[in-house]
């Protein structure tokens, strides 16, 4: 439901060669929207009449770009005020495609270094042919190696992911 939104949104913010300010205002909302739990209470909340939602959301889209008002509006009038956070999300993956930019997460047990973060950027962009956008992620529970996502691709590099296959691997050869 949130790329249909996101897609139409992106269309027209390019059509109106203003995608990086919608990109930039949604993002303003949805940060708002989530540091604010009054102004969650008050545009999510199914208690509240329809008419207080739309005069708290015109005010605060009043100075924004109008793309981004009509598309809040409209995710208000049909009750899906929930989706902003997706919307916003999905509307940052179409631009970076459009871009062709490619985001990658990655997972480690400790921070990456210069030089391992600069190999691990090359590699990606070697393989995909885009320029690579790494967000990075420590979590102990890696151990050790690293934890690669782009999109829907995983790529389990870490310590546990091979003491797993090696289990299975192991247990295999017990049965036969």
């Amino acid at each position: 439901m949130a790329r249909t939104y996101a897609e139409a949104l992106f269309a027209a913010a390019q059509g109106a060669g203003r995608a990086k300010e919608v990109r930039a205002d949604l993002g303003d909302f949805d940060d708002a929207l989530e540091s604010s739990p009054e102004l969650r209470a008050v545009l999510l909340d199914p208690r509240v009449d329809k008419a207080g939602k739309e005069r708290v959301l015109g005010s605060l889209t009043s100075g924004g770009d109008k793309l981004v008002a009509n598309t809040l509006r409209l995710l208000l009038q049909k009750g899906r005020m929930t989706l902003v956070t997706d919307v916003r999300r999905e509307l940052e993956r179409l631009a970076a495609e459009a871009a062709r930019v490619v985001e990658v997460e990655v997972t480690s047990a400790v921070p990456l270094g210069e030089a391992v973060e600069r190999e691990l950027i090359e590699r990606v962009q070697r393989a995909t042919g885009r320029r690579v956008r790494l967000e990075k992620r420590i979590d102990q529970d890696v151990i050790g190696g690293l934890v690669l996502r782009a999109g829907d691709v995983v790529l389990d590099a870490s310590l546990r992911a091979r003491v797993g296959q090696l289990r299975e691997q192991m247990s295999g050869m017990r049965g036969a």
